[in-house]
């Protein structure tokens, strides 16, 4: 037989990571030969402790994780991101980051601001976020929506801005409603006032691009005059409960705001 395309999927990681067929069965606790059949179809349908088992030997990331067991038919719940998870994701994109001429940072799928470039700064009050970020991830959705963080007092245009994230964030719960994390992460935000007001207005009519809210964002900001941006959000191939948000700027005003005195 062929295989199946799980089976092919495999496969294919066990290869990319350099892993033998033996030494995945030796570390997942299979009889000799099991991984051989489960690769060319002759098991078309493993149990899924099995192949967490496998997945766990090859030291999988969580998206490959979650692909082969969707392919075997299993559903995947989508857990917050663990520190170790974390920490690859920064240290997989910081030098983009720092690479980029304009603001972007980095956040997983609760929204938590994880890290960022030396542009952020000037458009945040990041010492305060700083000293809260010692002990927990700060929430960017908190920064964006609750006046107490300094920044949404900053937008102008807070109606068209505001209405952007809040589809987007509808986008996401197509994705992330069964989850409990979710219904805290929005309970918990349902407390901001702000927040709520937008939240309980009755939705338009569907964005065709909810996931990436392109309206533009103008903002007031200190010694600067107006500055213009449309955010752009990119999600990790290997692991899209992460995504970097970029800054981009919009107008001359804000491109030269950047690229005068650029910190080093």
């Amino acid at each position: 037989m062929s295989g199946t395309p799980g089976g092919k999927r495999l496969r294919a990681l066990r290869n990319d990571y350099g892993k033998t067929q033996l030494a995945v069965e030796l570390d997942a606790n299979l009889g000799t030969g099991y991984l051989q059949r489960l690769e060319t179809g002759k098991v078309q349908q493993p149990e899924r402790d099995t192949l967490e088992r496998i997945l766990a030997a090859l030291a999988a990331q969580y998206s490959e994780r979650r692909e082969v067991l969707e392919m075997f038919g299993y559903l995947v719940s989508t857990p917050v991101p663990s520190q170790a998870a974390i920490e690859w994701a920064v240290a997989a994109c910081q030098a983009e980051l720092d690479s980029a001429l304009f603001p972007a940072y980095l956040l997983d799928c609760a929204h938590r601001l994880l890290t960022w470039n030396a542009f952020v700064p000037r458009l945040f009050d990041l010492p305060h976020m700083r000293q809260q970020a010692k002990t927990a991830y700060i929430s960017m959705l908190k920064v964006v929506f609750d006046p107490a963080y300094h920044f949404s007092p900053q937008i102008l245009n807070r109606e068209a801005f505001f209405l952007a994230q809040i589809r987007a964030l509808r986008y996401e719960r197509q994705r992330f409603q069964d989850e409990a994390w979710y219904s805290d992460l929005i309970g918990d935000m349902r407390q901001c006032p702000e927040f709520e007001s937008y939240w309980t207005k009755p939705p338009a009519t569907p964005a065709l691009f909810a996931a990436r809210p392109l309206t533009l964002l103008e903002l007031a900001a200190k010694d600067a005059g107006i500055l213009q941006f449309r955010l752009l959000s990119e999600a990790f191939v290997q692991d899209r409960r992460f995504r970097i948000i970029y800054y981009l700027p919009a107008d001359a005003r804000t491109i030269q705001h950047f690229f005068v005195d650029i910190p080093r």
